[in-house]
């Protein structure tokens, strides 16, 4: 499968990740990775896990995600590889 960023672009890059949001097929160019806070049932309320999952998304859904949010909408996106986030500790 290739990144349909790129294939928008004229490129062919095979695709590593696939946007959580939309489904879109991405390379580690055009997706962002993040952390998100795992909860899970405990009694009458949520539990927060200690360690945070990974959520990766394509640009136009990470952009779509932070556009209300003047502070981070104006600053330059983060590029992780997902290799890098602290949810990969085994």
């Amino acid at each position: 499968m290739n990144c349909y960023d790129c294939d928008r672009e004229d490129r062919t890059v095979p695709a590593t990740a696939v946007c959580r949001h939309c489904g879109a097929a991405v390379c580690t160019e055009h997706a962002h990775a993040t952390t998100e806070l795992v909860t899970r049932n405990a009694g009458l309320g949520l539990a927060t896990l200690p360690l945070p999952a990974r959520r990766i998304t394509c640009t136009t859904c990470y952009d779509a995600e932070h556009s209300g949010n003047r502070t981070t909408s104006t600053a330059p996106r983060p590029r992780h590889r997902p290799a890098d986030l602290a949810g990969d500790r085994r």
